[in-house]
């Protein structure tokens, strides 16, 4: 082991780390977004869809594209810290602490094939859609107090 080695473990640890905070941060505040949002939906229901609940239609919509947002910037700084990790594992599998590169590139290549059809889906896509989906539901709620008045 080089004396370079324990240095690029820990930096690369520390990337992965900061990538798990980032998905759980966005994880949470999809989960806040969704109880809120849900909340909020019982009692515009409870107020039988009145003109009077449209702020707190219009309140949805925002926290909609709030999460989107949040969610997408969230991808951002994860994207940020995997091309990090990524790059030291290229650094320590040439410096030969790690199996070759080409091991590494191997088994990813065999998850994909695995799974050709979901691998395509891209999992930022899904939460960003979710929370623009959020505030299309606020729109539709906008629309049920309007027909309803």
């Amino acid at each position: 082991m080089s004396p370079s080695e324990p240095a690029v473990l820990a930096y690369w640890t520390e990337h992965r780390e900061q990538l798990r905070q980032s998905e759980n941060q966005r994880a949470a505040l999809t989960n806040y977004v969704l109880v809120v949002t849900a909340g909020l939906s019982g009692f515009v229901a409870q107020q039988k869809f009145a003109v009077t609940v449209l702020p707190v239609c219009v309140l949805i919509i925002a926290l909609g594209l709030y999460g989107a947002l949040s969610a997408a910037k969230y991808h951002e700084r994860a994207n940020y810290h995997l091309t990090q990790a990524r790059a030291l594992t290229r650094t320590l599998s040439s410096m030969g602490a790690l199996g070759p590169e080409s091991e590494l590139d191997d088994a990813r290549q065999s998850h994909i094939g695995n799974v050709p059809r979901l691998y395509k889906v891209r999992l930022h896509a899904m939460w960003t859609g979710l929370h623009l989906g959020v505030a299309l539901y606020g729109v539709g709620l906008v629309v049920l107090c309007l027909l309803n008045a």
